[in-house]
């Protein structure tokens, strides 16, 4: 008894777990032709409902070898409920021809669903295809990829695709390509019905078998080698049972070599390009809305997309104007495999501090190049409305230092003298001082800070660089101890393009190295200037090739040299 209703209260949950998930009753097929005489599966689907009477179509044209199979499945993903009930055939027929499989029909809750109809072509066989039986013919791998001509940060699929006639039943890469201007990652544990194709008047098995995403580093025409594949093919004959293995005939395969172009982004990108190519969504969020004049607010910008996450930095805001900015962190970082391509989310936090008191309205955006209309696009986030109260006034209290007297704490004594009262005493005094010099104190902090709220926003800027440059430059010794190179020749190159940026008041992303040219000279500071661009170019290099260690602590000795004969012309 106790069995049944535990049956009775899971049947009960899942129905409920099921209610509001669509339900859908569709037809699918393992192949669209075959040749006369093959076999080939068509399986119908009925997904989060309890189905009741099935009706299969008729297959008209076709001997049913097999079937109907049931299967059902239930699974649970963060508390969602799904349920598929699949009934599949095994068809086959001799005649040449071009087949429609009828719908086929189910009995839910709310009535009678029906699947769309499914096409299938019959090919005569090829008598020529026949005659071929090496094992060229017979096993094949195809190197397939998503695009042959691509941007710098674009992320390229490529798969390596087995067509068989055989039973195969293991496969091992013993070489693969060097992909030399990429960088590569290989998609683990990826998954595809194995389907039926026709190649050559010849039908096979298809079947991915290794897919790797790559990403552009430089620009260029780049060769991807051919790979060795060995393959084990269970041999006709061959015992079989729990003691016995069945034998495997290594059969060895070549697949073909293969071009990529990698070009450059076209210029005219956005103040707020992040760096991203491919395709990427923009979710934002703020802490408050309501703050004080000296207050902060925090800024949330949530990336996720499909290109090169190394290429993904935060995005520059037109909106940046009415606040203080500091350098954005980065607060998480993830990859994941979404339909055999990788998918990054990349999370940024803003901290603002608002130059001016009212309101300030702002909407985040986020532009980055599209792969499909190759144009750049920009996102937009939600729009906020920000407002600044003017800061509290912090009001000293005023005495007079006559009035401090404390009285004593018996009208009359008899045990102590008279010297021995608090009044008069050097701890009397002593105390007295430090109220009068706490109170001085307090008058010259209110002092410097009513003057450091007068200073102009520019000039806090301008003030800042050599400390955010000098912080930099601390980032960039840490990864050369670290033994990074390209982490340390990009940290040079930010430092110095931050440094320049915030003294001439100028977003550190749009600089280009011809404006750094101009801004240098005409700042009197052209001797310098080719020692500044190489190292800029220097840490261009580190963001798309790995660089090869030696002279980093000439550099690093070079760009403190650089930053010191920059501060001392610009304060002039």
């Amino acid at each position: 008894m106790g069995r049944w209703w535990f049956a009775a209260y899971c049947i009960l949950v899942s129905s409920l777990m099921l209610t509001g998930q669509e339900v859908k009753f569709s037809a699918s097929t393992d192949a669209r032709e075959i040749i006369a005489g093959n076999y080939f599966q068509v399986t119908f689907t009925l997904e989060n409902a309890k189905g009741g009477r099935f009706e299969a179509p008729s297959f008209e044209g076709f001997d049913i070898l097999s079937g109907p199979n049931r299967s059902s499945q239930m699974s649970i993903v963060n508390g969602q409920v799904s349920q598929k009930i699949s009934f599949s055939y095994t068809l086959t027929t001799d005649n040449p021809g071009s087949y429609s499989i009828g719908p086929a029909r189910i009995e839910v809750d709310n009535g009678t669903m029906e699947s769309q109809a499914v096409a299938i072509q019959v090919l005569p066989p090829d008598p020529n295809a026949r005659s071929q039986q090496n094992p060229e013919s017979e096993n094949f791998i195809r190197l397939e990829i998503s695009n042959d001509m691509v941007h710098i940060g674009q992320q390229v699929t490529l798969k390596y695709v087995l067509y068989t006639t055989a039973d195969v039943r293991s496969f091992n890469f013993t070489r693969l390509p060097q992909f030399d201007g990429f960088f590569a990652q290989e998609i683990q544990n990826y998954t595809d019905r194995p389907v039926q194709v026709v190649e050559n008047g010849k039908q096979y098995v298809r079947r991915t078998i290794k897919v790797i995403a790559l990403f552009p580093q430089q620009k260029g025409i780049f060769e991807i080698e051919g790979a060795k594949v060995n393959i084990g093919i269970a041999s006709k004959g061959s015992r079989s049972s729990f003691f016995f293995n069945t034998y495997l005939k290594p059969v060895a395969i070549t697949t073909e070599s293969t071009h990529i172009q990698v070009v450059d982004l076209p210029g005219g990108n956005p103040s707020s390009f992040s760096g991203g190519v491919g395709k990427f969504e923009l979710a934002t969020s703020l802490d408050k809305t309501t703050i004080q004049r000296d207050d902060a607010i925090t800024l949330t910008l949530q990336i996720r997309g499909d290109g090169d996450n190394k290429f993904i930095q935060a995005p520059e805001q037109p909106f940046f104007s009415d606040f203080e900015v500091y350098d954005p962190n980065l607060l998480r970082e993830q990859t994941v495999v979404r339909g055999g391509r990788i998918e990054l989310t990349k999370t940024f936090e803003y901290l603002l501090v608002p130059r001016r008191p009212g309101k300030i309205s702002f909407k985040p955006e986020l532009s980055y190049f599209d792969i499909d209309s190759n144009t750049y696009v920009t996102l937009y986030g939600n729009e906020y409305v920000v407002e600044v109260l003017q800061s509290v006034e912090r009001r000293v209290a005023e005495f007079d230092e006559q009035e401090i007297v404390l009285p004593p704490m018996f009208s009359v004594t008899r045990l102590k003298k008279k010297s021995d009262y608090f009044y008069g005493s050097t701890t009397f005094w002593v105390a007295n001082g430090a109220l009068a010099f706490g109170f001085l104190g307090l008058l010259l902090v209110r002092q410097v800070k009513n003057k450091r709220d007068a200073i102009d926003p520019s000039l806090k800027r301008f003030d800042k660089a050599k400390k955010m440059a000098i912080k930099t430059l601390l980032t960039a010794k840490q990864s050369l101890e670290a033994g990074d190179t390209n982490a340390f020749y990009a940290n040079l190159r930010k430092s110095i393009l931050a440094y320049i940026a915030d003294k001439t008041s100028n977003p550190s992303a749009q600089l280009t190295k011809d404006d750094v040219k101009v801004l240098l000279s005409n700042n009197q500071l052209g001797e310098i200037m080719d020692e500044v661009i190489l190292l800029l170019e220097k840490g261009e290099q580190a963001l798309y090739a790995p660089l090869q260690p030696g002279g980093e602590s000439e550099s690093y000795e070079l760009a403190v040299d650089l930053i010191k004969k920059m501060e001392t012309e610009f304060k002039k």
